[in-house]
């Protein structure tokens, strides 16, 4: 007879204890669940910048902490008030909302009212924290954006879970783990938000995975221009071949010579659009006030510039007078206004059609290959490192 998991289970999970201390991979225990959660055996999740922020201190969750917001798998079991999945179903993980609030009802649960307790706290809403270290007794945060997925088994909100058709093998799987957060932010900013016509001109700063599927889904809308711009040379030699279709060009600005500053930058930058007058659109997929300002330069007028990334301490300075005159406009997103449940399948659509490669930008590790992953990431060496649950709990 097979355990009842909702009523508790161990398994391997990466943690991090205190700020900036090591991640391990560790046995935890979980509690009983939720009502509104779900235990998923996970195939494999991806590893993301804002987990490493997170282990370090330096976002609005930290240790102790399961770390893991990108992951798919496949449901073991659900709690009593989850009605919409079934033991057996196979899905894809992302943000949690709470279905309930104006902005949710209005089709926008990437500004959800209870978007930081549900995804950036690290614990249940009533503060209760889902799992402990098996071997110690303390307790570790176990909902980091709804469900800390760097684990074997996990627990999650049942509304992180996209669920996908019947069918599909493991191996597919694999690869659709990396949609639920970066790859979906990216891509969203432009279907979404910029939604460029035909003819545009696009720039993008960060060939990181946000920017680079930036760059895919920017293609598919016949951008006369579509620039990507990254101050790491090797980062752009290293660029898989669906990115160097899209783009027109690749920009490297710590190449640029003299002592030119902003100036220099921008005047390189619109040099590259039609007429030297400028670009219709530009994400910062960085998270740079620094950027934000030469992008905002280099906009044509009426142009739109889109802060995609972002940190806590980042500060902004546009030039007013160009702001008012030239009649920019400024928008944040969050999640790309992604809606997953929506966004999730037309990704995949839009992969199985060859016309979105994001699996181009993947690189697979053993499960315990965490550390290695990570390294490979920091050294330029990967875009997007997913580990694979080959070795499942039993």
């Amino acid at each position: 007879m097979s355990p009842d998991l909702t009523a508790g289970f161990t398994s391997e999970a990466y943690i991090t204890q205190a700020a900036a201390g090591p991640i391990t991979l560790s046995r935890v225990t979980y509690g009983a669940i939720a009502a509104d959660e779900i235990v998923i055996e996970t195939a494999a999740t991806a590893i993301c910048a804002t987990d490493l922020k997170a282990a370090a201190g330096k976002f609005l969750c930290g240790p102790p902490l399961i770390l893991g917001h990108e992951s798919a798998g496949v449901v073991l079991a659900v709690g009593s008030a989850v009605h919409n999945l079934a033991p057996g179903d196979r899905v894809v993980l992302s943000y949690s909302s709470c279905g309930a609030c104006g902005e949710c009802a209005g089709g926008a649960p990437a500004y959800c009212r209870e978007l930081l307790a549900l995804n950036m706290r690290g614990c249940r809403k009533d503060g209760t924290l889902a799992a402990r270290v098996s071997e110690s007794g303390m307790p570790v945060g176990g909902h980091f954006f709804g469900q800390s997925s760097l684990g074997r088994r996990i627990v999650a909100r049942a509304s992180c879970a996209v669920r996908l058709p019947a069918g599909g093998d493991e191996g597919e799987l694999r690869v659709l783990a990396a949609l639920g957060c970066g790859i979906q932010t990216g891509a969203g900013a432009v279907f979404n938000v910029a939604r460029p016509p035909p003819g545009s001109s696009v720039c993008i700063f960060g060939a990181g995975s946000v920017g680079l599927a930036a760059c895919l889904a920017a293609r598919l809308a016949s951008p006369a221009r579509l620039v990507v711009v990254d101050n790491s040379a090797a980062k752009l030699a290293m660029l898989p071949a669906c990115v160097r279709d899209a783009a027109t060009h690749l920009v490297d600005p710590s190449a640029l010579a003299g002592a030119g500053g902003d100036g220099e930058f921008v005047e390189k930058l619109k040099g590259l659009t039609p007429g030297g007058r400028g670009f219709d659109f530009v994400l910062d997929c960085v998270g740079s006030g620094d950027l934000v300002r030469v992008g905002h330069l280099a906009l044509k007028s009426r142009g739109t510039i889109i802060a995609v990334g972002g940190s806590q301490d980042m500060a902004l300075q546009v030039p007013m007078r160009d702001h008012l005159t030239k009649g920019i406009t400024f928008r944040g997103t969050h999640q790309g206004d992604s809606v997953p449940a929506v966004s999730i399948p037309f990704m995949i659509d839009l992969w199985r059609q060859g016309k979105f490669p994001f699996d181009q930008l993947l690189t697979f590790y053993d499960f315990d290959q965490f550390h290695q992953a990570v390294q490979d990431m920091k050294d330029g060496k990967v875009i997007k490192p997913v580990l694979v649950n080959n070795n499942k709990d039993t």
